[in-house]
């Protein structure tokens, strides 16, 4: 939402120094705010919505209560009957949201019940993820063709849980992995069909905003690099670099455009930072359960991936942070070195571990640093409260980590906790009086 209280804020400002009249700045705010998610649904929707969920649990609790009593042409008639008639019903009445909500949640819900019924009439069994993609195949005519974007959301949610779930668990027409460590090439089809899921579910996924749908992909496929699968990749240094790499690309490409927050993207990428300065514990005998060869496949990906990342540093915009010459030399050059650390790895011993943990310190510092400069020079107290936020956590861990050992004592901990408050006043005192100054 801060996106839309700067945009109130400038568009005020805009019409009381006479830019633009009060109207017209009105009209901008209310078509700008209108595009924002689930911007249609009001009070009463989402209640219409829950309505629309209870019916279809009562319908089955009434079902299930006279189950017996009820034959199987019946049954299915019935079910036929009443899918026919929530589809018609929220088609007809599609410009009344009180009731098209709750029908189409109903219609949403209403394949995997029938799906349900007539595997329990006819005592059937099978792949356990066949239901879920037949679920999703019916319901997609609703989420495409539906003017709101809840049925949209749910179907896209449905495919990446049953991807997710599919690729990653037991045995199905989706799996991928194998946790015994044996049969790790699965039919080529299998890898076809998971692919085809993921991009139903980004293509349904309503509205032009690519982040959650990009976050999804990304997260599965460093999953799949570091399971049990055909494209698995055992050694350190490769996990490193195509982790690194995905949520470099992730930053690049998951932040829309009129987002001034962080997001998601941004948080994962220094997370994953900050996870390398733990290398200064590595242990060689610590990653024995990871033992394996690198597959060609994955190897190969994870090169694939780090150059097309390597290329969107170069030549896309970045979006560590602000624009600016000095923002723009210094992101891309972190970006760079995030991914660049992982080289360290290959020779795999605790000596370049621990150098690759310590240029994950002075990146992180840097990137605090530059939140601050930054702040203060476009006068943005969330881009210097980041950077405080940054230094801070970094310096507090890096504390732990060398004198955390020698707290064994009441005493010592009794003075840790002083020293930590003091540093908390301080640094809390110096990140008020910055954003003062540059409010002035």
């Amino acid at each position: 939402m801060a996106y839309y209280k700067k945009l109130k804020a400038d568009l005020a400002a805009a019409a009381s120094e006479g830019i633009i009249t009060p109207e017209q700045a009105g009209a901008v705010w209310e078509k700008a705010y209108a595009r924002r998610t689930f911007a249609s649904f009001k009070a009463a929707h989402w209640i219409a919505a829950a309505a629309g969920l209870f019916v279809a649990l009562g319908i089955i609790l009434v079902v299930a209560s006279n189950w017996d009593k009820i034959g199987a042409i019946a049954k299915m008639g019935a079910y036929l009957l009443l899918f026919a008639g929530a589809a018609e019903a929220s088609l007809r009445l599609e410009d009344k949201p009180a009731a098209a909500i709750p029908l189409e949640t109903l219609w949403f819900f209403m394949p995997v019940l029938g799906i349900g019924l007539y595997a329990q009439i006819f005592n059937l069994s099978g792949d356990p993820v066949k239901p879920y993609l037949v679920w999703a195949a019916l319901a997609a005519p609703l989420a495409l063709f539906s003017k709101r974007p809840l049925a949209a959301y749910l179907t896209a949610a449905l495919l990446i849980a049953t991807l997710y779930w599919g690729t990653l668990g037991g045995k199905s027409m989706l799996s991928l992995a194998s946790y015994r460590g044996v049969g790790d090439a699965q039919p080529l089809w299998h890898w076809a069909l998971a692919l085809a899921v993921l991009a139903a579910g980004v293509l349904i996924y309503p509205g032009r905003k690519t982040g959650r749908p990009l976050a999804a992909g990304v997260i599965w496929l460093f999953l799949m690099l570091v399971n049990v699968t055909a494209i698995k990749v055992r050694t350190p240094a490769l996990m490193l670099l195509a982790g690194m790499s995905l949520a470099v690309l992730w930053l690049s490409f998951g932040r829309e455009p009129e987002e001034d927050r962080a997001g998601l993207p941004l948080i994962a990428w220094t997370a994953a930072v900050y996870a390398m300065t733990f290398f200064w514990h590595y242990r060689t005998h610590d990653y024995s359960r990871y033992a394996g060869e690198d597959t060609v496949a994955g190897g190969a990906l994870t090169w694939v991936l780090f150059a097309g990342a390597l290329i969107t540093v170069l030549f896309k915009k970045q979006r560590l942070l602000p624009e600016g010459r000095m923002e723009t030399y210094l992101a891309k050059s972190l970006l760079a070195a995030s991914m660049l650390g992982a080289f360290l790895l290959f020779d795999a011993n605790e000596a370049s571990a621990k150098l690759l943990a310590v240029l994950a310190n002075l990146m992180l510092a840097a990137f605090g640093a530059g939140c601050i400069v930054s702040g203060a020079r476009n006068s943005d107290e969330k881009l210097i409260n980041r950077g405080v936020l940054v230094i801070a956590l970094t310096a507090i861990t890096r504390f732990m980590d060398l004198f955390g050992g020698l707290l064994k004592s009441g005493l010592a901990f009794i003075v840790t906790g002083l020293a930590f408050a003091a540093l908390a006043y301080f640094v809390n005192k110096g990140r008020k009086a910055l954003i003062e100054s540059v409010k002035r």
